[in-house]
């Protein structure tokens, strides 16, 4: 009697129907390490520009708040917060950033720099501000209380889909040595 040997194996069908389920989860491993990866950036992007925006609010607020007198002074091209340092000994009797010490935020380019009057011109201190709205200013408080100026940086990231979101950072400046 001879026996038939039965082959062990796959039918085609069997492999179609693996080879499919095989490509659905990679389908969907991949989507989700896209994902992934997409918020990763952002979040990076994120944390970079509100970390420049605290560094720049930190300077800011220490020569602020150390200050005689500070003062706003806006042009077609920048907007600026001029101060004059406690060690100064002549008066403030205007608000020209070319004459005192300033943080100036210039329009066309978005940029926030500081003035020191060192001879070294305006330093930059952040840059990839929008150019609307990169800084205000607005005074909170009344006489006769010392101005206290209320001071928003705002930077701008790419999201997830690509579209551009606002980072806003607010914080209060007083001259405390006036």
């Amino acid at each position: 009697m001879m026996m038939q040997s039965k082959e062990q194996g796959f039918t085609l069908i069997e492999m179609m129907i693996t080879m499919g389920i095989a490509l659905v989860m990679m389908a969907g491993m991949t989507s989700v390490f896209v994902s992934q990866t997409r918020t990763a950036t952002m979040l990076k992007n994120k944390t970079e520009a509100m970390g420049d925006l605290f560094l720049a609010s930190q300077i800011m607020q220490g020569e602020l708040r150390s200050s005689k007198k500070i003062c706003w002074s806006s042009t077609a091209n920048a907007q600026s917060l001029v101060y004059l340092p406690i060690d100064s000994t002549t008066p403030m009797v205007s608000c020209d950033p070319k004459k005192y010490k300033s943080f100036q935020y210039r329009k066309n380019t978005g940029a926030l720099c500081w003035n020191q009057l060192d001879g070294k011109g305006c330093q930059e201190l952040i840059r990839g501000l929008p150019l609307v709205g990169g800084m205000k200013v607005k005074v909170v408080s009344a006489p006769p209380l010392p101005d206290v100026y209320e001071v928003t940086l705002t930077s701008q990231m790419r999201g997830q889909n690509n579209q551009i979101s606002l980072l806003p950072l607010t914080f209060k400046v007083w001259a405390r040595n006036h």
